[in-house]
């Protein structure tokens, strides 16, 4: 199956907001079910958060603007813009943002629900 090339400018991306988290975090899905069976890709933003999290899914993460704190198995990742993280299926962490920050994301599979 070969899909329709999307192109997605900034301005038009459309966020969602996870009202059950505490903190600011807001997700731009540009890749997603509704067009990829495969993977998922977007931007997420955080701002004051201290979110304990099982990552059921794999993702990657590329720093864009801020600052963004991963703690997993007794050590810390602090990402800077350009910093890149691999996040295995099952990985407990705790993501931690004081000011705001922007990643990249990337996850597989797309439907991880």
């Amino acid at each position: 199956m070969t899909g329709k090339v999307e192109f997605i400018k900034k301005a038009k991306r459309k966020y969602e907001t996870l009202p059950e988290v505490s903190g600011y975090v807001r997700a731009g899905r540009d890749v997603h079910p509704g067009n990829s069976k495969t993977m998922g890709c977007g931007v997420v933003e955080f701002k004051g958060i201290d979110l304990p999290w099982t990552v059921k899914y794999d993702e990657y993460f590329r720093c864009l603007t801020g600052s963004l704190t991963i703690r997993s198995g007794g050590e810390k990742y602090v990402m800077k813009p350009g910093d890149g993280i691999w996040l295995p299926r099952d990985t407990k962490l705790t993501y931690q943002a004081k000011a705001k920050t922007s990643l990249m994301f990337a996850i597989y599979p797309a439907d991880w629900r």
